[in-house]
């Protein structure tokens, strides 16, 4: 039987898509499509941003972390201050995730009557019984993540009680905690089953999804 892998990726790429108010249905139809068709390319700027920062976190945690590192030379004041606001940052968030175990993959299967899918994800840490996932964002409001199925994929796959994101513009930071509970199942299975959903009404996207997400597990 042929399997179909589902992640958070995905799942937030489709809800993203027809719930955007923001961009043009042309552009929030290709970006959609792009990560349908699973397509490799280099990170925009806001993205490297994010690899960054994660990267300068783990350099703190093998204490390998240098001064400047990060790619700010300004030497006035102004870049001196922004130096010292984003080192405090990424100190702050070495000091909960250190010694934790980084980029563990977790998939789990999943029936969904006539087919099964494997869902799957990488967790940025794992400590003790939390999984924390670090996230760089130019804009940032309290909740912004509470609908993302991340969450929801990473602790029932691992059966974890606890989830944490760590989040930061690179001036404040912020944590979003989550906690596992009885009813986890059906919010994932409600998400992933609107995707479906939606499948058979886009022809397009039915053949990318089948296409490029056969499994490999």
């Amino acid at each position: 039987m042929i399997k179909y892998l589902i992640t958070p990726s995905l799942i937030n790429s489709f809800e993203y898509y027809i719930g955007d108010e923001w961009k043009t249905p042309e552009d929030s139809r290709a970006d959609f499509l792009k990560t349908l068709s699973r397509e490799r390319f280099k990170p925009n700027e806001a993205m490297q941003k994010g690899i960054d920062f994660e990267d300068d976190i783990n350099k703190v945690c093998q204490n390998k972390y240098l001064f400047y590192d990060f790619g700010c030379k300004d030497e006035n004041e102004k870049g001196l201050e922004k130096i010292l606001q984003y080192e405090e940052i990424i100190s702050n968030i070495a000091k909960i995730v250190k010694n934790g175990l980084w980029q563990e993959s977790c998939k789990k299967d999943m029936n969904f009557g006539n087919f099964d899918i494997i869902l799957y994800g990488r967790c940025d840490v794992i400590k003790a019984d939390t999984i924390y996932d670090i996230k760089y964002t130019g804009n940032y409001d309290i909740g912004k993540f509470q609908n993302s199925i991340q969450h929801l994929i990473y602790m029932y796959c691992l059966d974890l009680p606890k989830f944490a994101y760590l989040i930061s513009n690179g001036k404040d930071w912020w944590r979003e905690d989550y906690i596992n509970c009885s009813k986890i199942e059906d919010n994932i299975r409600s998400k992933v089953n609107n995707f479906f959903e939606y499948l058979k009404t886009d022809k397009e996207a039915k053949r990318i999804f089948h296409n490029n997400w056969k499994s490999k597990y």
